[in-house]
């Protein structure tokens, strides 16, 4: 204890723990708390920035998901297994074609309209066709490329092999081991046929039968009727009224590969008919503004093919409806799909992007939350560490002012600045 009071006294010589304690009170004041204090503006700053982020990123995960449901829309899918859910589409795309073969047979008045009117402006005599292979849709519907191109039904059609790998269906599939415990039963009573020599008499033995097989060697001879009191045919009494021959060439044949395609499922002669379509669309949005139009007064052709406005506009939405059914987004990628099954994994990706998109944006999310945490915990140890600085700073200076006051008889002493 001695030992101790004599390191206080010459702690107190000369003033010196005033000057050490001065020195960590204006350490204190003038740098560490000053320092922390700034960190925790910054820590502030960086949380504020983090919840912005995590709004924009919770803003995105909304629009990705428009986009998605957007997309799905589109091309008419849920978008729960996608490529099983556009296989599907595609396969189903000739059922399509059929209906809109259908609803063109509603387009003979328009196409009627339209051979009238390009016949009355040609000179007597002359004839032309147009529209001829909208006609043949019209009038035959959605048949083979075959039929379309040599006149007459195939024998038999040979379509295009169409393979899709659906990935969603092999997820699911399972294969079952049976690891369940129970055991393989081989069965006690499997009969190997080890008939003994005792049972053989009991139909142990094969009975191969003990007669002669005939071969009809006995001499007979076949009797054509030639002789004897037979009648002999003549060629000329058979009746062959039932026979068919068949011709050559195309008829009868076989519609294979690009032949064996509807014309609408047929990329070449799709593009031929829509070109048609939209000839007719612009030669009835010509006659429907002549028509409506108060300013022009003339007749392209005679009276007897003039129509009103509401026939002609009821002509062009049909028209027109065909045409958009045929180039709508969806459509387009279905019969690209059809045409290409390798761009069903192209455009499958294009869905996963969206949602690998969002599931980043949404690990972002995470990320900034963990993020503010943290910085929400280094803040608050900041600001305890200020709180514990300043009260040593506080009690630093009582003392100082109390032993200073002693000096000078009880003084008043205030220490300012800190």
């Amino acid at each position: 204890m001695k030992d101790w009071k004599n390191i206080i006294s010459d702690y107190e010589t000369e003033n010196v723990y005033l000057a050490e304690v001065a020195q960590s009170i204006i350490q204190n004041v003038a740098y560490e708390i000053p320092g922390l204090k700034k960190h925790n503006q910054k820590l502030e700053s960086t949380q504020a920035e983090c919840i912005k982020k995590q709004d924009n990123a919770r803003k995105r995960v909304i629009e990705l998901d428009q986009e998605y449901k957007k997309q799905c829309q589109q091309l008419g899918i849920e978008g729960v297994k996608i490529k099983s859910e556009i296989i599907a589409l595609a396969k189903d795309l000739p059922d399509q074609y059929e209906e809109i073969a259908t609803e063109a047979k509603g387009l003979q008045a328009a196409v009627q309209l339209y051979q009238d009117f390009v016949q009355a402006n040609l000179d007597e005599g002359v004839e032309i066709k147009v529209l001829e292979n909208l006609k043949f849709l019209i009038e035959h519907g959605d048949v083979t490329t075959y039929e379309w191109k040599y006149g007459e039904k195939p024998v038999s059609i040979e379509h295009p092999f169409l393979e899709w790998q659906d990935d969603d269906k092999e997820e699911s599939n399972e294969i079952d081991f049976g690891d369940d415990g129970g055991d393989i039963d081989f069965g006690d009573d499997i009969d190997f046929g080890d008939t003994d020599a005792t049972t053989a008499g009991e139909g142990g033995e094969i009975d191969f039968g003990e007669g002669e097989i005939d071969f009809g060697d006995s001499g007979a001879e076949i009797d054509f009727g030639e002789g004897g009191d037979g009648e002999v045919l003549e060629l000329d009494d058979i009746d062959t009224s039932a026979i068919i021959v068949e011709e050559g060439g195309i008829q009868g044949g076989v519609a294979r590969d690009q032949d064996a395609l509807s014309l609408l499922d047929n990329r070449r002669t799709r593009v031929i008919i829509i070109d048609e379509l939209e000839e007719l669309a612009g030669f009835l949005t010509q006659r429907l503004v002549e028509a409506s139009s108060d300013s022009i007064k003339f007749d392209m052709v005679s009276s007897s093919h003039t129509q009103d406005s509401n026939t002609l506009r009821r002509l062009l939405d049909g028209v027109e409806g065909i045409a958009s059914r045929l180039t709508e987004l969806k459509m387009q990628q279905l019969q690209t799909l059809r045409d290409s099954p390798a761009y069903t994994d192209r455009l499958v990706d294009t869905f996963k992007q969206k949602l690998r998109l969002k599931e980043k944006v949404l690990s972002s999310i995470e990320d900034l939350k963990q993020k503010v945490q943290e910085t929400e915990e280094e803040r608050s140890r900041g600001a305890e560490q200020i709180k514990v600085l300043q009260d040593r700073v506080k009690s630093w200076r009582e003392e100082v002012e109390q032993d200073i006051s002693k000096r000078y008889k009880g003084r008043k002493v205030t220490i300012s600045g800190a």
